[in-house]
């Protein structure tokens, strides 16, 4: 599972934007933020605080931030340009601006939940290291270190090893609810599908350079650790059943469109009734609503896939 993140990761294109690393702008935040790391690739940079924002930038692995603020799980930043926006906290690394490891700053969150299946568990953090277990969706962990993206795990039979960071939502106590962690998953999955908007639609096209609807679900979920079937009809078989009132972030909603007798459109619902998918007649992803006029019309059914 981790080769296949691993080259996803590497390959992409990221837009990069060379961030201020000096001082701290707000001294008497409470927390002492000042200095951070980007912990993922392609990481959105966005007007405001939450999903709504719009992106402005794109970072990449590593990038060093100055930190602002927080609020609500978001950190505010600094662009090199003077513009300031939100990085989503689960890809940002923050500690004060004193020169305390990266490693020593993560130690305090020692709990982690695998959010994949048959993630692999390897003797060293990188992709060279020897598979040693595999671990199931929803396993907990306890976690030691962190380093490059990698975490440094420890197996309920005492074996140690190391979990790609993507793989692995981390907490500071074992009270986090299971519901709390999907919720972030969810966040995540949302804020990947939402960047590729604008990405044209080809039949049979389950790739960034172009996707057909469940092509581009499937590309989604996979990045996330879920293998679904290929097409929309498959899907439709796939998770729990969930009426429409039920809906909720992340869930996948299913139509029959043009005349078919059969499920063959399908798109992630992303909340406030709209959902993005990859629409043939638009030609590219949209964001679409679901509560009023086609899509309305020609709805059949809702899954839920992470639960």
């Amino acid at each position: 599972m981790d080769q296949r993140i691993g080259k996803m990761i590497f390959g992409i294109s990221v837009f990069g934007a060379t961030l201020i690393g000096s001082s701290f702008l707000n001294p008497a935040f409470a927390e002492g933020l000042g200095v951070g790391k980007i912990t993922g690739n392609y990481v959105n940079v966005r007007t405001q605080g939450s999903l709504s924002g719009s992106v402005i930038a794109r970072l990449n692995w590593n990038d060093t931030v100055t930190v602002l603020d927080k609020e609500n799980g978001w950190y505010k930043i600094k662009l090199s340009d003077g513009r300031e926006g939100w990085v989503f906290g689960e890809y940002l690394s923050v500690r004060n601006s004193s020169n305390v490891s990266r490693g020593d700053s993560e130690k305090a969150a020692s709990v982690g939940i695998v959010t994949g299946s048959y993630v692999n568990v390897r003797s060293e953090g990188s992709l060279s290291g020897s598979i040693i277990t595999q671990l199931n969706k929803n396993t907990t962990v306890n976690v030691l270190d962190k380093q490059n993206g990698w975490y440094k795990i420890k197996l309920s039979d005492g074996r140690e090893g190391w979990v790609f960071g993507e793989y692995l939502s981390v907490r500071s106590s074992s009270n986090t609810s299971r519901g709390e962690v999907d919720r972030s998953l969810v966040d995540k999955l949302i804020d990947f599908a939402k960047s590729f908007v604008g990405t044209p639609y080809v039949y049979g096209g389950a790739t960034p350079k172009g996707f057909d609807c469940s092509g581009f679900v499937q590309y989604v979920f996979k990045n996330y650790g879920f293998d679904l079937p290929r097409t929309a009809n498959e899907q439709a078989t796939v998770g729990e059943k969930v009426s429409y009132d039920s809906l909720v972030r992340g869930d996948l909603v299913f139509f029959t469109t043009l005349g078919s007798s059969v499920i063959n459109h399908v798109g992630i619902y992303i909340g406030n009734g709209e959902f993005i998918n990859s629409s043939s007649g638009r030609g590219k992803v949209i964001i679409s609503p679901l509560d009023e006029g086609y899509y309305k019309e020609h709805y059949v059914t809702a899954r839920r896939i992470i639960k």
